[in-house]
C-alpha cells in the first residue's frame, strides 16, 4: 500500500483534505495531506483540531513554497482553491494583475513542487471571467510546465453529496488523464456521463454537469431525518433515531452526538411568516404573499431569499448565510426556522464528529466556504485513477 503525499493550499477548515483521505484505489493506495497552508487563523485551528495536522498560517509566496517543499516534500499532489477576482487591464495579461495574484501564486507553487497531479477548485464564474481570458492563461501556464489540462463545472450531488453545489475544477496531470467524477470513457474516445449521454468528444472540451447527467443519490431528508426537530433558538445535540441509511451511518461513524445541532433564534412575527411558505417556494412569490397577512409580507430580497428547502431533493447550495433566511434559501422543509449549524455541515457532507471552532458566524463561514468532503473523496479517487494509468491508454 502506498500513500501519495498532498500539499493543500488555501486549505480552509479541511474539507478537501478530509475527503481525499477517504479515497482509495483497488490496491489500497491512499492520499495523505503532508502539509496545508492558509492565512485564515480560525480555519487553521479547526483543521488541526479535527485532522491532527497544523497548517502553516502564512501568506503563500514562492519563498514559502520552496521552504515547504524542502521540509515537507516531495509532493505527489497539490490541491487548492485560490481566491480569484478575474480582473485584467486592457493590453495586460490577467495573471499579471495583482488582484489575481493568488491564482498566480498557486500556479507558481505547481511549478516549484512539480506534482504528478494538481487540482484547482474555484467558483463557477472562473471559466467566464474576462470572457474566459484568465482561464485560458491558467491553462496555457500549466501546459507550458508539462501538464495535460482539463476543466469542468462539477455538481456535488453526483458524487454522493446531498447538495446541488456547483464548483469549477481545473486539473493538470503528468500521469494518466484525470476523469471527473461521474464521467466514463467509451472505446471510441468519447467521454460521457453514467446515463450514457455523450458530452465531450475531445479530452480538453469544457463541460458542465447537470442533475440529469447522473444519479443524485441523497436528498436533504436522507441527510437529516435522524436529527431531532428544533424550534428557533433551540439546541439538541442528540440523535432522534438510529441511522436510516448509509449516508447517516457515514455521518455518525466515530461520533456520539451531532455537534452544533442548534438553530439561531427568530422573532415571533418572522416565525409566523415562515409558517406560510410551502416547500420550494419563497415568501416573495406572489401566490405565497396572497396567503399571508399583509403585515408579514417581506417587500424585498434576493432571488432565493425567504425560500423553503424541498426535503425530497438535494439541498440548494450551502452558503455562509445558511442561517439567514432573508439572504439565502435555507428554511427547513417542515420546521419554521433556518437550518442548524449541523444540518448545514451535513449538507456539505461533514461527519458529525467534525467540530468547527470559533463563533457561530465563523462556523457557518467555514462550512459555507468548504469543499464538501464527499466531493473531495470523489476527486481523490479520480486522482488515484489518473496516477494508476499511463498516457497511451488515453491517446
Amino acid at each position: 500500500m502506498k500513500k501519495y503525499r498532498s500539499l493543500d493550499l488555501f486549505s480552509g477548515c479541511g474539507g478537501l483534505s478530509l475527503g481525499m483521505s477517504l479515497a482509495s484505489d483497488n490496491n489500497g493506495n491512499k492520499i495523505e495531506t503532508a502539509c496545508a497552508i492558509d492565512i485564515w487563523e480560525i480555519a487553521c485551528k479547526t483543521f488541526e483540531h479535527n485532522l491532527g495536522l497544523k497548517p502553516i498560517c502564512e501568506p503563500i509566496d514562492d519563498d514559502l513554497v520552496r521552504k515547504v517543499n524542502q521540509q515537507h516534500g516531495p509532493f505527489d499532489i497539490v490541491v487548492g482553491g485560490p481566491p480569484c477576482q478575474g480582473f485584467s487591464t486592457a493590453g495586460k495579461r490577467a495573471l499579471d494583475d495583482k488582484r489575481n495574484g493568488l491564482v498566480l501564486a498557486f500556479l507558481r507553487a505547481i511549478e516549484i513542487t512539480k506534482p504528478k497531479v494538481f487540482v484547482m477548485e474555484n467558483v463557477t464564474g472562473f471559466k467566464t471571467y474576462q470572457n474566459g481570458k484568465i482561464h485560458e492563461e491558467v491553462v496555457e501556464f500549466a501546459k507550458k510546465i508539462g501538464y495535460q489540462v482539463r476543466s469542468a463545472i462539477v455538481l456535488a450531488s453526483l458524487s454522493g453529496v446531498p447538495q446541488r453545489r456547483r464548483r469549477f475544477l481545473l486539473v493538470g496531470s503528468k500521469v494518466g488523464t484525470f476523469r471527473f467524477p461521474g464521467e466514463v470513457k467509451l472505446p471510441s474516445g468519447e467521454n460521457l456521463f453514467n446515463d450514457g449521454t455523450v458530452d465531450a468528444l475531445a479530452l480538453e472540451k469544457f463541460f458542465v454537469q447537470k442533475p440529469e447527467d447522473g444519479q443524485e443519490k441523497w436528498t436533504f431528508n436522507d441527510a437529516t431525518s435522524d436529527l431531532p426537530a428544533l424550534a428557533a433558538g433551540e439546541r439538541l445535540e442528540k440523535y432522534r433515531s438510529s441511522a436510516k441509511n448509509e449516508l447517516q451511518k457515514y455521518y455518525r461513524n466515530g461520533s456520539t452526538k451531532p455537534l452544533d445541532h442548534f438553530a439561531v433564534g427568530h422573532k415571533e412575527y418572522f416565525i409566523e411568516m415562515l409558517s406560510y411558505i410551502p416547500q420550494g417556494k419563497s415568501a416573495l412569490d406572489p401566490e405565497v404573499q396572497r396567503t399571508m397577512p399583509e403585515n408579514l409580507r417581506p417587500t424585498s430580497g434576493f432571488k432565493n431569499s425567504y425560500q423553503r428547502i424541498i426535503g425530497d431533493a438535494p439541498s440548494p447550495t450551502i452558503t455562509r448565510n445558511f442561517t439567514t433566511p432573508s439572504s439565502a434559501n435555507c428554511i427547513h422543509p417542515t420546521q419554521d426556522r433556518a437550518l442548524s449549524i449541523r444540518e448545514g455541515a451535513r449538507c456539505q457532507s461533514f461527519p458529525d464528529w467534525f467540530d468547527f471552532l470559533g463563533t457561530t458566524d465563523e462556523k457557518r463561514l467555514q462550512i459555507g466556504n468548504a469543499v464538501p468532503p464527499l466531493l473531495g473523496k470523489a476527486i481523490g479517487e479520480s486522482i488515484l485513477d489518473a496516477i494508476n494509468q499511463t498516457w497511451d491508454e488515453w491517446e
